[in-house]
């Protein structure tokens, strides 16, 4: 009988700063259980080397427990550590091979469930690349004493990594994973209904087939909208483009302006000169600056005081007088 040999998996994966190349090779299941007791012994004896060595992280010393420890060795086993002392040295090599290794035999496991993720805006190696980090963790705090597989415990955070990575990136809007899983189930009912119905789902019914508000509906669907570009082209037969359709913000603005002054000269054409004159050094309306109640007073050789009482009075008349030829009293000064 002919056997086929299993082809052989590789990858390279940016891990904390440095890329490593991962190559499957399975474990059968008492292996895999050796090698975590292994790992286990190698991460207690590294966490212990590191607070003897350093007397000032006894204080700081984790509990017994995988993830803890994990982030321990993380923080406090830097390359300084390593150098000044060979024993931490040698005791983080072996951590480091057990890890490596132990993901080597789960690597085919996060590139499995990455494929699941490729309907979405990742790339494939983007996806791998968080299905290995989402591993690595796993790894990191799982725990020997349980009686499942790694592969068994892995999967959860491994997709757990991969809905956080899509969700942050896949849309323009940062949606949370639970938002990403009810898109999902929105996706699959809309499937369901088109299917049976024959025709496209409204957001009615898709809402009440959800059992969401057709406002929350409304917005998931608003936020996951795929954006269209303002150069795209509304006509496959013609050259107009979106920018083309869209209203001049600058001229807007300049004709809000002119209606403004217009309305303003026309209204104080009413006022006395005096009081014409103060709102004009009040708010500078002839392109002359503003000035202080004081600064006004100074200049009329009147007080501020009485100064105030003309600029309310002149306001008052602006506004009546815009009330009785009803024009809109956001053109006038406030």
């Amino acid at each position: 009988m002919k056997t086929t040999k299993k082809k052989r998996f590789s990858v390279s994966i940016n891990v904390e700063g440095s890329f490593t190349t991962f190559s499957s090779d399975l474990l059968s299941p008492e292996d895999e259980r050796d090698l975590l007791t292994k790992f286990w012994d190698c991460k207690s004896d590294l966490v212990r080397s590191i607070t003897r060595h350093y007397p000032h992280l006894r204080s700081q010393r984790p509990a017994l427990e995988p993830w803890p420890m994990a982030q321990f060795i993380r923080d406090y086993c830097d390359q300084n550590a390593i150098e000044a002392a060979p024993a931490i040295n040698r005791q983080h090599d072996k951590y480091v091979y057990y890890k490596h290794r132990l993901a080597n035999a789960n690597i085919r496991l996060a590139a499995h469930v990455a494929k699941r993720f490729r309907h979405h805006s990742l790339s494939y190696h983007d996806l791998l690349q968080e299905a290995v980090c989402g591993l690595m963790q796993a790894i990191d705090r799982f725990d020997v004493s349980h009686g499942t597989r790694l592969a068994t415990y892995a999967t959860w955070w491994i997709r757990q990594t991969l809905q956080i990575a899509v969700a942050r990136q896949s849309h323009l809007v940062s949606l949370s994973p639970h938002h990403l899983q009810e898109l999902g189930v929105l996706q699959q009912e809309s499937e369901a209904l088109a299917h049976d119905g024959k025709h496209i789902p409204s957001s009615q019914e898709l809402a009440s087939r959800t059992g969401s508000s057709l406002e929350h509906l409304t917005h998931l669907q608003t936020a996951t909208r795929t954006p269209v570009s303002l150069n795209a082209v509304l006509d496959d037969d013609s050259d107009f483009k979106l920018t083309e359709a869209m209203p001049d913000i600058s001229s807007l603005i300049a004709q809000t302006n002119n209606e403004r002054q217009e309305a303003l000269t026309y209204l104080m054409e009413n006022l006395r000169p005096r009081e014409r004159k103060v709102l004009d050094l009040r708010f500078g309306l002839t392109g002359h600056g503003t000035h202080s109640l004081r600064q006004i007073g100074h200049l009329l050789r009147i007080s501020k005081e009485r100064v105030r009482q003309i600029q309310n009075r002149a306001l008052e008349k602006l506004r009546s007088s815009a009330e009785r030829v009803g024009w809109d009293p956001s053109l006038l000064l406030d």
